[in-house]
C-alpha cells in the first residue's frame, strides 16, 4: 500500500462510492454525481491535510481530509462557487428544483461544519471527509492519518456524519458521540439523524 497527498483525479473514484447514497434518489445519475461532487469538493477545498492510499498498480483505494477550525472559509466558498458555476453553465443547466436541492445541501453542510467547530479548540482538527473504495483499505489509512495529525500537534479529532453514511463504524472504533441531532428539512418518513464524534489522537 502506498500513501501520498490526495490527487484530485481520484474524485471520480470517490463519486463511484458516495453518489448512490449522497444524492436525491429520484434524480438521474448525472445529476446525482454532480450533487455528490459538490459535497466532496465542499469538504476537500477547505482541507489543510490530505492522505490517499493506492495499491501497487496505482489503483486508488481510500482517502482522508482534515481541516482546522475556521480555515480558509472565504477561499473555499469562492473556489466551490467557481467550480459550481462552471459545471452548471452559471446555473442555466439546472432546473429550479435542482437549484433548490443544491441550496439546501449548502445550508446543511455549513450548519453541520459550524456545529462541529463549536466543540473544537484551536489544537483540535476536523476530519472533513473519509472514504474507502476498497474493503479493508480505510482503517489503516485513517490510523496513519491520525498519527500524522498528532505529530503536527493536534489533540483531538472531530467529525460529523449522518444516517446516509456508515456512522456505526465510529461507535465500533471507539469514537465518542458528542451530539446527535435530527435535521428536519431532510426528514420525511423517518428522522434524518446526524452525529458529531470525537477521538483523542
Amino acid at each position: 500500500m502506498h500513501y501520498s497527498k490526495f490527487d484530485e483525479t481520484n474524485i471520480s473514484a470517490i463519486l463511484d462510492v458516495v453518489a448512490p447514497d449522497w444524492s436525491p434518489p429520484q434524480a438521474d445519475m448525472d445529476f446525482r454525481r454532480l450533487y455528490a461532487e459538490y459535497i466532496v469538493r465542499h469538504n476537500i477545498y477547505s482541507a489543510k491535510y490530505s492522505l490517499q492510499s493506492t495499491d501497487d498498480d496505482g489503483t486508488f483505494m481510500a482517502a482522508a481530509f482534515a481541516e482546522i477550525k475556521g480555515s480558509g472559509v472565504p477561499d473555499k466558498q469562492k473556489k466551490l462557487n467557481d467550480w459550481f458555476l462552471q459545471r452548471t453553465d452559471g446555473g442555466k443547466s439546472l432546473s429550479e428544483e435542482q437549484k433548490t436541492a443544491f441550496s439546501m445541501s449548502e445550508s446543511y453542510l455549513n450548519m453541520m461544519d459550524e456545529k462541529t467547530f463549536f466543540y473544537m479548540n484551536d489544537d483540535d482538527i476536523k476530519l472533513s471527509l473519509f472514504v474507502s473504495c476498497r474493503k479493508g483499505a480505510g482503517f489503516p489509512l485513517l490510523e496513519k492519518f491520525k498519527t500524522q495529525l498528532k505529530e503536527q500537534g493536534y489533540k483531538k479529532l472531530y467529525l460529523w456524519t449522518d444516517c446516509e453514511c456508515n456512522y456505526e463504524w465510529y461507535f465500533e472504533h471507539g469514537y465518542e458521540l458528542v451530539e446527535k441531532y435530527v435535521y428536519e428539512p431532510f426528514s420525511s418518513t423517518e428522522p434524518y439523524e446526524t452525529f458529531i464524534f470525537r477521538k483523542t489522537l
